[in-house]
């Protein structure tokens, strides 16, 4: 995924209210972003074996055992890794540990009176809120609960019951908590968002580190059959069309406040 880093201003410059989002707030790139969402869904939907073929390869296939009625037998073996487990464990509350810092951040800025005429502050409160309408309302609150696909670990090409669902499909297999899409994955890359609350001179390695572990927590949840490469993607990017459609929203009305203002 492509990180748009916001470009430096001066003090001035953003105390008077004349800085932005940079391109996280212009409509164009919510329009290029929603339409590559939408094309790779219909992707993966129309080519099921892309979603097959990588959880396979995480997939230990073994011998079922005499009177099992299932055809595939086998198991996921980095699920079963306390190792990977711990990391996930860890990566999995790393979104939450980010906002308690930018909520203590921003409400030290509007307490020392830096208020949302700047747009470091409004960046800050946007990002805040991407994180409950993103991945908890728009992911875990909608997709997840009612989409209905089973996720990799419970179909019957990894031993488990239900048919496979390509993405995008609806299915009422699963009734909470499904496949379709990746709420770790949606979260972890909420982490994108804040890389231009970084300090200039850390932005780049925070950059990369950012994007590593959001890649590899989304690994890990293929790998442990949890989620399909499908379920990942689409997660990540709904996060990120989020957070640029609020960007949108916000920048719109600090613009039309402060030409009121003039």
């Amino acid at each position: 995924m492509t990180v748009i880093v916001q470009s430096r201003v001066s003090e001035g410059q953003e105390a008077q209210g004349m800085t932005r989002f940079g391109l996280w707030a212009d409509p164009v790139l919510l329009l290029a972003l929603t339409a590559l969402w939408i094309a790779l869904a219909i992707v993966f939907n129309g080519e099921p074996e892309i979603d097959q073929a990588i959880s396979t390869f995480f997939y230990a296939v073994q011998s079922c055992p005499d009177q099992s009625a299932a055809t595939v037998c086998g198991s996921f073996p980095a699920a079963a890794s306390a190792f990977w487990q711990s990391w996930r464990n860890v990566f999995q509350y790393l979104p939450i540990a980010a906002a308690v810092v930018v909520a203590a951040a921003l409400a030290s800025d509007i307490a020392a009176g830096r208020g949302f005429e700047r747009a470091r502050t409004r960046f800050a409160a946007t990002a805040l809120v991407a994180l409950p309408l993103g991945p908890g309302l728009l992911v875990n609150g909608l997709l997840k609960a009612y989409w209905g696909r089973p996720r990799p670990v419970a179909t019957d090409l990894f031993g488990g019951d239900h048919a496979f669902v390509a993405a995008g499909q609806w299915s009422d297999a699963c009734l909470k908590n499904c496949s379709f899409i990746s709420g770790e994955a949606a979260s972890i890359f909420w982490l994108l968002c804040l890389i231009p609350l970084l300090p200039e001179h850390y932005r780049r390695v925070g950059s990369v580190i950012i994007i590593a572990v959001a890649l590899f927590t989304a690994g890990l949840r293929i790998a442990f059959g949890g989620h399909y490469l499908s379920d990942v993607v689409l997660g990540g990017l709904s996060t990120i069309i989020v957070f640029s459609a609020l960007a949108v929203v916000v920048e719109w009305v600090a613009g039309s406040v402060g030409a009121q203002g003039r």
